[in-house]
């Protein structure tokens, strides 16, 4: 991660306000490409350090469920389907790394408005991550829509921004990737008041883009 200059990172077209709900969007993209998709269990975001004391840095982090631990379709063949499909989305994959044992291994890629989608797994575990780069703040609320992919309100844990519910109007895009327990549909965020936990530094696989 660069120390010497916030000038040297990447100019987003969006501020704080928008950032929840680009990752999110990201999330759902991605979620959108995943033949037998079996739903979020959780998601939570994180703070990062930023060089430049004006900028801040998010993470959303969606973990699969724990009957997924292990499987085939989530530790092997979505990183197959996420290498031809990302691109086919326009994104650029730009990192791809697994332990020689196979208990780590992770794939990521960028969209052109600069979010970073990260596909991971851990021992089995699956969490999908959305980064942003250090953005400014905008001046007004930050927001997040409702979680994706079926997790629960108790099961949400979004302390960075307030999550608001889509209007009825909305568009029906927001339905996108919904084969889910109860019919629970994949919806397509839009909108996050900051809380201030202890921040962390910038993790490794989004270095480079900052």
């Amino acid at each position: 991660m660069p120390d010497d200059s916030s000038s040297e990172m990447p100019e987003l077209e969006f501020t704080l306000d928008e950032a929840f709900i680009r990752m999110d969007d990201a999330v759902a993209e991605t979620i959108a490409g995943l033949p037998d998709f079996p739903g979020f269990h959780e998601r939570t975001t994180l703070k990062f350090e930023c060089p430049d004391p004006d900028r801040e840095s998010y993470e959303i982090n969606y973990t699969l469920p724990e009957s997924t631990i292990g499987s085939e379709l989530v530790t092997e063949d979505y990183f197959a389907v996420l290498k031809e499909y990302w691109p086919s989305l326009g994104w650029e994959v730009h990192g791809e790394r697994e332990y020689p044992d196979g208990a780590m291994k992770g794939i990521e890629a960028i969209r052109p408005d600069g979010v970073n989608v990260w596909y991971s797994n851990m021992l089995g575990q699956i969490v999908i991550h959305a980064q942003v780069a250090c953005v400014s703040p905008g001046g007004g609320p930050v927001e997040c829509g409702p979680p994706l992919g079926g997790v629960l309100p108790e099961d949400d844990r979004a302390s960075h921004c307030t999550v608001v519910e889509p209007e009825e109007s909305e568009d029906a895009s927001a339905d996108a990737a919904a084969p889910f327990e109860d019919g629970q549909a994949v919806v397509r965020p839009f909108g996050v008041p900051v809380r201030e936990p202890e921040a962390i530094p910038v993790p490794a696989s989004y270095d480079e883009h900052l």
